[in-house]
């Protein structure tokens, strides 16, 4: 078993357990935790609600439950300094998220989350980075289907590629899955920020989750990501503009400057996905939002977190024209089947797997693939859940 922190109460701390997707990530950590030997903790603002979540888990044995506002900076400075790692499912990040960080950076714990809003990954990069680094703690955003799939898909092909690559383009070929009320108002903090005259900038800005990144890593523009329909000769279908790029483009455009790589990169969606997506909600419409949008705390039905599925494929292509393919696909609804286990899996490797082979070393505002590679793609694969595949 790899080496644990023995100088802390609790590895983990789920924070935000009584949400859908809090709960979702303690229930797979309550099936796992028995089999890895680890202390673990369900942490919020509400102490009935996180016993309700304990009683629903079936009492874990020494299950801790830590109570702590999110606009509490004392609070949260008392729960960090008990724990190896906090995996924070409380959203939008953006209004609830900063008060966390800044206590996992003052108490040198890491952090991993959910975000996909990228104005609050550059406010944290703007804060923390230099501080986390020296502290070589790793404060980790987007741990979930946004953008662990597409983030180590294409470190695994410009890895495996036998010459330095020039472009990585991923292409959706397969999304089925829900959306609760946390991630729709997560959506909506994402919209506003382009809307002020001083954002304007940075959201149009490719890079704008590599700040002061040399302008000869700089290669896409504004106008790289994908903004209508047509033919991809690349991927042999027709595709159109993925919904989810806004983050995952940039989210990955980080990871090849952070490794020093003057790599493209850009992300689209097959239009049988688009269709086959539609088709799948209309199916599981009922059980998608019932009488309505969900509201915070509320997400898809287990039928949908079941059936969901996803899959891309990844392309590195280097300057020859040398070509590496890859897949990556995943079983249960992404964003909350899927990305529950995502996330508790970036926990336990940051918790466990300090000195394992392939770990990255350096501490900072990271991504995932720059905080954890190999061992985190070993976990993922070894949860028989997902699949990362060279074609």
């Amino acid at each position: 078993m790899p080496a644990k922190d023995s100088t802390r109460v609790f590895d983990v701390v789920v924070y935000g357990a009584s949400g859908f997707t809090g709960f979702l990530t303690a229930k797979y950590l309550a099936e796992v935790a028995p089999g890895l030997g680890i202390n673990w903790a369900i942490g919020g603002r509400n102490r009935e609600k996180l016993l309700g979540v304990a009683e629903r888990l079936g009492n874990p044995k020494d299950l801790g439950v830590i109570v702590a506002d999110s606009s509490d900076g004392k609070a949260l400075r008392e729960m960090t300094r008990q724990c190896v790692v906090v995996a924070s499912t409380v959203g939008p990040y953006t209004l609830y998220g900063a008060e966390l960080v800044a206590a996992c950076v003052d108490t040198g714990t890491n952090y991993v989350d959910l975000t996909g809003e990228y104005n609050f990954v550059r406010q944290m990069i703007d804060l923390h980075h230099a501080k986390a680094q020296a502290k070589g703690i790793n404060i980790v955003h987007c741990c979930g289907f946004d953008c662990v799939p597409v983030d180590l898909g294409a470190w695994m092909a410009t890895e495996s590629l036998p010459v330095p690559a020039v472009s990585v383009r991923a292409l959706c070929t397969k999304m089925n899955g829900g959306f609760s009320g946390g991630s729709l108002d997560s959506a909506a903090e994402i919209s506003k920020f382009g809307k002020s005259e001083d954002n304007l900038e940075k959201a149009r800005d490719p890079y704008v989750l590599a700040p002061n990144v040399a302008d000869s890593l700089r290669v896409d523009n504004r106008w790289s990501d994908k903004k209508s329909i047509g033919y991809d000769a690349d991927f042999g279908t027709l595709s159109v503009p993925y919904f989810m790029a806004m983050i995952d483009n940039r989210l990955v455009r980080r990871s090849l400057a952070l490794r020093s790589q003057a790599v493209s990169y850009d992300e689209s969606m097959s239009l049988g996905a688009l269709a086959r997506f539609v088709g799948f909600a209309a199916w599981h419409l009922p059980s998608f939002c019932g009488s309505g949008r969900p509201k915070a705390g509320e997400g898809p039905s287990e039928s949908v977190q079941r059936d969901g599925s996803f899959e891309f494929e990844i392309l590195a292509r280097g300057a020859g024209g040398e070509e590496c393919r890859v897949t990556a696909s995943g079983t249960g609804d992404p964003g909350y089947g899927a990305t529950c286990v995502i996330l508790a899996e970036c926990a336990l490797c940051l918790a466990l797997d300090a000195r394992s082979e392939g770990m990255p070393s350096a501490g900072g505002v990271l991504t995932p693939s720059t905080a954890m590679a190999k061992p985190l793609l070993r976990r993922l694969q070894q949860t028989g859940r997902f699949a990362f595949s060279k074609l």
